[in-house]
């Protein structure tokens, strides 16, 4: 059974996990919002004021709630990335995991350092039984932060994203159960 508690803070050797603020919007639109080769793999496109960003932030803050899962990556006082539960199937104590992160903190550990610390946090605090993610074929980084992550590859969705610019590609998911993530903290 599930335990919901909502976005909790979380802070790691490098990093702050936390709830978006309106005040992030500059940051956010800086690092990576804007930029076509983080969400060239994403279903959203690229935003092209801040003004958009403001209304998304907005829509972010209002759904926060006991059972959503949302987090900001904040490295060195600046929001860098954002990691959420981005699908629950409650009923079977599973859910989906999505991250993104700005090229220039890409290939540094960040990724799977805020995996990392929200896996343990949606297994050990809410009580999640198996948590997966899923990658564009063609985006191996982020295949490796979940490989970095210890979650074990499980097949292949062909066709399954539609991306911004319309085109389709296979997806490969991973996942992890709460028994493995448990053996690799005694280790």
């Amino acid at each position: 059974m599930l335990t919901h508690k909502g976005t909790a803070t979380i802070k790691t050797e490098r990093l702050i996990l936390r709830k978006y603020k309106l005040s992030d919007a500059n940051d956010i639109f800086e690092n990576y919002a804007t930029d076509n080769r983080v969400t060239k793999f994403l279903s959203w496109q690229p935003y092209e004021n801040i003004n958009q960003l403001e209304d998304f932030i907005s829509s972010r803050v209002d759904i926060y709630s006991d059972d959503v899962y949302d987090w900001v990556i904040e490295f060195e006082n600046h929001v860098i990335g954002s990691i959420s539960v981005i699908r629950d199937d409650g009923q079977n104590e599973n859910c989906e995991i999505g991250y993104c992160i700005g090229y220039d903190y890409q290939k540094k550990g960040i990724a799977s350092e805020a995996l990392t610390a929200v896996l343990n946090y949606l297994f050990t605090e809410v009580g999640y039984h198996r948590i997966f993610a899923k990658h564009d074929i063609e985006n191996s980084a982020s295949g490796k932060v979940m490989q970095k992550c210890d979650m074990i590859y499980e097949g292949k969705l062909r066709e399954h994203y539609l991306r911004h610019d319309g085109t389709r590609s296979d997806s490969l998911i991973y996942a992890i159960l709460k028994s493995d993530f448990e053996k690799l903290e005694k280790i």
